[in-house]
């Protein structure tokens, strides 16, 4: 009796492990974290020391998969698309394929049933055999697996009507099981599903494609990279788990049972939230490429000895969508950043906290100014962030000040250059650059509330000559 009792208890505990393990080992794709995703795909990852053209291959998937889906909306839709004249990129002609390589992944995707855990499974499998791949040629090798089923099958379908031996070659690859009106009507919503979740994995690894050539740049000059980089496995991970989740669904409509479920709404919201995401990275990374290159012009732009002051007021102060004009203080009208052509120009930096004091400061040299044709005085209020309220506070200012005015300096570039190299830190600054765009003075305040108009034009020449004079008169003052 207690032997029976104790086999009992024997296989109550083998059962419950057995149901434990198998708990265990379920995966449950969509709440997997991150870090969790990253500690399994790395395991598949060796040195990526195997190459090949990647964006040729990038090319000619995509000038597949654009075509195939052409096709789909000519089909399936009665589109008026000539598919003929689709646009595409020119791949080399003598692009050397991974053939094998792209065959093995193949057989991966092919007629796998349907399950997140199975998706999650597959790309495992395909990670490891691509192992010795960078991540962005893993998920292009992968596309190139599906494309070439996926554009063969829409191509014999075009074909089918047309062409004897694409008939046949139809009816081994099941094209009429889809095509037929009747069926056609039935899928049409499911195809289209496909062919949207495809444009949009065609997208996401444009994108991996757009941050490799990005990475070519220095690190500094991109900031937001790294961070889109260091995320790039996990991402090209959810992007081999889609196209396999696309197969098994092609796979299941071209079956005996094409009503079978597998709701590919879950790999759609994961991949757009992965688009979403790389275009947020991506467009970052280029604003910061582009402000960075900006920045190095103005930089280059002031070492030239002979550069037109204007040409560098250009580049500082504007940006090619802003209107480049200036509100003349005496008369309130609007005149062309021309005037400043050939002057020796006074930059007046400042936040829109300045006094009248500091207004008052400058109104000699104001009058001096138009006394001194060449000579001008410009006015740029410093605002990283414009609002309603500090708009209202700039109007506020404008009628006190009679030199002319910017009215709204807000390129990155400008800011980060006047805080980096002219040590601008929200007090009023006075820069005075020559008609050839070279800095006499970085800062001339101190200068004006030291001597006043004496130190006009506040260049370096009257700079050394007074310095002298100062030097000069400290050897009679007594200690």
């Amino acid at each position: 009796m207690a032997s029976i009792a104790k086999e009992l208890v024997s296989r109550v505990e083998t059962t419950v492990t057995t149901v434990k393990e198998k708990i265990a080992s379920h995966i449950s794709l969509f709440t997997l974290s991150d870090e969790k995703i990253t500690e399994l795909i790395y395991e598949t990852h060796v040195h990526a020391d195997e190459s090949f053209d990647e964006d040729s291959l990038f090319v000619v998937v995509e000038n597949i998969l654009k075509r195939a889906t052409q096709i789909i909306d000519k089909v399936v839709q009665g589109s008026n698309v000539h598919v003929d004249n689709v646009d595409e990129k020119y791949p080399k002609i003598d692009l050397n394929v991974p053939l094998c390589t792209i065959k093995s992944v193949g057989s991966e995707l092919s007629c796998k049933p349907p399950g997140e855990e199975i998706a999650h499974k597959t790309a495992l499998s395909i990670l490891q055999k691509l192992s010795t791949y960078t991540w962005e040629a893993k998920s292009v090798l992968t596309l190139a697996a599906f494309a070439s089923d996926f554009g063969e099958f829409w191509h014999l379908a075009s074909l089918y009507n047309s062409d004897h031996l694409a008939k046949q070659l139809a009816i081994l690859k099941k094209v009429p099981q889809l095509i037929k009106p009747v069926e056609l009507q039935k899928r049409r919503l499911a195809i289209l599903e496909v062919s949207n979740l495809i444009k949009t994995v065609v997208r996401v690894i444009a994108i991996f494609d757009e941050f490799e050539k990005l990475s070519a740049n220095d690190p500094k000059d991109i900031p937001e990279l790294p961070a889109a980089l260091n995320h790039l496995p996990v991402d090209v991970y959810w992007t081999i788990v889609t196209i396999a989740a696309i197969s098994t669904k092609i796979s299941i409509l071209l079956s005996d049972e094409p009503d079978k479920p597998h709701d590919l709404a879950p790999y759609s919201q994961k991949i757009h939230y992965v688009l979403n995401k790389l275009n947020l990275h991506l467009t970052i990374s280029r604003k910061q490429l582009v402000e960075a290159e900006a920045f190095r012009k103005i930089r280059k732009l002031f070492s030239y000895s002979s550069t037109e002051v204007l040409e560098i007021i250009k580049a500082l102060i504007f940006t090619k969508d802003t209107v480049q004009t200036l509100i003349d203080g005496s008369t309130n009208r609007t005149v062309s950043i021309e005037t400043l052509r050939k002057k020796n120009t006074l930059l007046f930096f400042s936040s829109l906290d300045i006094t009248d004091d500091d207004i008052a400061l400058l109104k000699p040299v104001y009058d001096t100014t138009k006394k001194e044709k060449n000579y001008t005085i410009v006015w740029v209020p410093v605002v990283e962030q414009w609002t309603d309220e500090l708009r209202k506070k700039f109007d506020a200012l404008r009628p006190k000040i009679p030199w002319y005015i910017v009215q709204q300096f807000t390129t990155v570039v400008g800011i980060k250059y006047i805080k980096e190299v002219w040590q601008f830190k929200g007090k009023p600054t006075l820069v005075v650059l020559s008609p050839q765009g070279k800095v006499e003075n970085t800062n001339a305040i101190h200068l004006i509330k030291s001597w006043g108009l004496k130190a006009f034009p506040f260049d370096s020449k009257v700079t050394k000559k007074l310095e002298e004079e100062r030097n000069w008169l400290d050897l009679f003052i007594p200690f």
